[in-house]
């Protein structure tokens, strides 16, 4: 009688739990670190069903020496496995933080695709990233919307961005890729708990293990979760804003009939379509709560938003102001008080 077949393991038996696959062709980002080495080795086979693949590696030229032997490791590394591969200098200036840097990155990326043609990228995410993301911006005080994490699939700027490795741990890749005999390199920047991000890694999320083992899976399920109900509540709040929106501004009726956290939701869906582009452009708590309580003030009120807008109550809507419109009735109060909900 025969029994179950084995489960796969190794770099099989991860193959089997990328979700989403990239179709046609992909370009991949590597910086030659166990994840991104991962990802290549898992995505490799799917060349035999027709998938092309390119890959990119980002110097930033942070790390000196180090950077420049990572970019050597992945040329090597993708000769002998026959990837195309094109690679980038940048040169950050003085301005050298994480956000920058990634900022920079994406625009590599985005130049290559329009380059080559190829429309996804597919990153190296893993599932302790989603974790560190999720409690990163649950230390900054997210709301919702951001508390959803990275998504395993995004349409951005006429592209698709594809992460098909958030339900796999670092430790089972780096195991993986060690009984394959697959070498990686280490980023040694990764050890500065200067950076926030190194110190969730290195010390929030091994306390978090050590009080209970898993956590950082169930931290990583926990954003896959709200990130799917985000969807739901998006949809919601869409249908609202059309309920709302006329020509002379947002209508306040609807807004004042909906659930509080739904009309949140839509009044900041509405900051982010007709408001400026910044580089924050979610409203934050405060923000949110004063515009909300705009609803239901009287006529006249001005309140401050980022950028220098303003929004002012009307009868019986509500209107975005940039800055400089000082047309009649568009000064705030004397005393400058906003009413907030109670």
């Amino acid at each position: 009688m025969c029994g179950a077949p084995a489960a796969m393991t190794g770099l099989d038996g991860l193959r089997e739990r990328l979700r989403p696959l990239p179709e046609g062709g992909c370009l991949i980002g590597i910086s030659g670190g166990a994840d991104s080495v991962g990802l290549m080795h898992l995505l490799l086979p799917l060349r035999e069903s027709g998938l092309e693949i390119q890959a990119v590696h980002v110097n930033h030229g942070l790390r000196g020496e180090e950077s420049d032997g990572d970019e050597e490791f992945v040329r090597r590394m993708c000769r002998e496995l026959s990837v195309p591969l094109r690679t980038v200098r940048l040169d950050l200036g003085d301005r050298r933080d994480e956000n920058t840097a990634r900022e920079a990155r994406y625009a590599a990326f985005r130049r290559i695709m329009e380059e080559t043609g190829i429309r996804t990228l597919v990153l190296a995410h893993q599932m302790e990233d989603q974790a560190e993301t999720f409690l990163l911006r649950l230390i900054r005080g997210a709301g919702p919307e951001g508390l959803g994490g990275m998504a395993p699939r995004e349409e951005r700027e006429g592209y698709t961005l594809l992460r098909p490795m958030l339900e796999i741990s670092g430790a089972e890749l780096r195991e993986a890729l060690r009984q394959a005999g697959i070498p990686w390199r280490e980023d040694g920047s990764n050890q500065d708990t200067g950076y926030l991000r190194n110190r969730v890694r290195r010390e929030l999320i091994p306390l978090m293990e050590e009080m209970n083992p898993g956590a950082a899976g169930r931290l990583a399920r926990t954003a896959e979760t709200v990130r799917l109900e985000n969807l739901a509540m998006d949809r919601e709040a869409e249908a609202l804003l059309r309920a709302c929106e006329g020509p002379e501004g947002l209508r306040t009726g609807p807004l004042e009939a909906a659930p509080e956290a739904l009309a949140c939701r839509a009044l900041r869906m509405w900051w982010r379509r007709r408001g400026p582009v910044l580089q924050e452009r979610e409203l934050n708590y405060e923000q949110t709560r004063r515009l909300y309580g705009l609803t239901g003030s009287e006529r006249g009120r001005i309140i401050n938003l980022p950028g220098g807008w303003r929004a002012r109550r009307e009868k019986d809507f509500l209107r975005l102001l940039p800055p400089g419109d000082r047309t009649k009735n568009n000064r705030p109060k004397r005393d400058g008080k906003e009413r907030l909900p109670g």
